[in-house]
């Protein structure tokens, strides 16, 4: 996870002063998933309990919680609801290509 934000941190289509919101957070992800595991990315992402955006929102605020993440103000957990579900449809996804 910590290599995702990284990586979306250099996208600055992403990145507004050095903040990336939820969806960059899962579209860059996503992306890495796939560029390492090609066809087997969702499943690894399912397996590691990143199966959706929500599910990263869990981690991304438990890691807040801990001090290892600093959030911006106005972020808030429902930030990461609906980007993904690797169980739905894409369709389905607030995040689109």
């Amino acid at each position: 996870m910590r290599h995702a934000v990284r990586v979306a941190l250099r996208d600055r289509q992403l990145t507004r002063r050095g903040h990336v919101d939820a969806g960059g957070v899962c579209r860059v992800l996503l992306e890495l998933a796939v560029d390492h595991f090609a066809e087997r990315g969702k499943d690894e992402l399912i397996a590691w309990g990143f199966g959706s955006s929500s599910e990263v929102g869990d981690l991304i605020y438990d890691l807040a919680q801990q001090g290892a993440v600093e959030l911006a103000p106005g972020d808030a957990r429902e930030d990461f609801d609906g980007w993904y579900d690797l169980r739905q449809p894409p369709e389905t996804w607030k995040l689109q290509w």
